[in-house]
């Protein structure tokens, strides 16, 4: 019975289900993988509505010439953000690539907020009312991807204050003097021949 229960805890362990699985307290990486298709879907959403504006005569109306540029970063930033969301979906254990995939995502939405206020002012409230429904949906999205990479980056600080314990302790037994081995005691043959001298 107890090998019988063994057998199947090792099986289990195996099985690609427990591969795919990630450490307590990190969400496992099918569910950043779904986190990262919504979100990749809502930010192309986002594209299409910045694609609508009519920045050039937003200009004409006396819009700062910022705003122009705005759309290109965000248009730019859609591309940026897809690619980086791929990359952290096949390795969803790499902070460097969670914190750009936040980064990228908080910029974007900052300045799809502040296009969405020039189309309100210079175009038309319905295109500004578009861009704050992709931004509050995009909500819980953001949220989700925040708390990964908070709970990825404790993650990590363990793992480097296990990996830095042990680096302590190697050290510690390399620097310990050694105190050689007492040599054996040589003993002495006396000599027949001498004695007979």
């Amino acid at each position: 019975m107890r090998l019988a229960r063994v057998t199947f805890a090792l099986l289990a362990g195996l099985t690609p289900a427990a591969a795919q699985s990630s450490k307590p307290g990190i969400a496992p990486a099918w569910d950043v993988q779904a986190t990262l298709k919504q979100l990749i879907s809502q930010v192309e959403q986002y594209k299409g509505v910045v694609d609508k504006l009519k920045i050039q005569e937003w200009i004409q109306k006396g819009a700062p010439d910022a705003y122009l540029r705005q759309q290109q970063v965000v248009r730019t930033e859609v591309g940026y953000l897809d690619l980086v969301s791929g990359r952290l979906s096949a390795q969803p254990e790499k902070l460097s690539l969670a914190l750009d995939a936040l980064f990228r995502l908080q910029s974007l939405e900052m300045l799809t907020a502040s296009l969405s206020e020039g189309a309100a002012r210079y175009q038309d409230r319905a295109v500004a009312d578009q861009l704050s429904v992709l931004l509050n949906q995009n909500s819980n999205t953001r949220t989700q991807l925040r708390q990964y990479v908070l709970d990825l980056s404790v993650n990590k600080e363990k793992e480097y204050d296990i990996v830095e314990r042990e680096a302590q302790r190697c050290q510690a037994t390399l620097n310990r003097p050694v105190t050689p081995a007492p040599a054996p005691a040589r003993t002495v043959k006396s000599s027949s021949k001498q004695g007979k001298k």
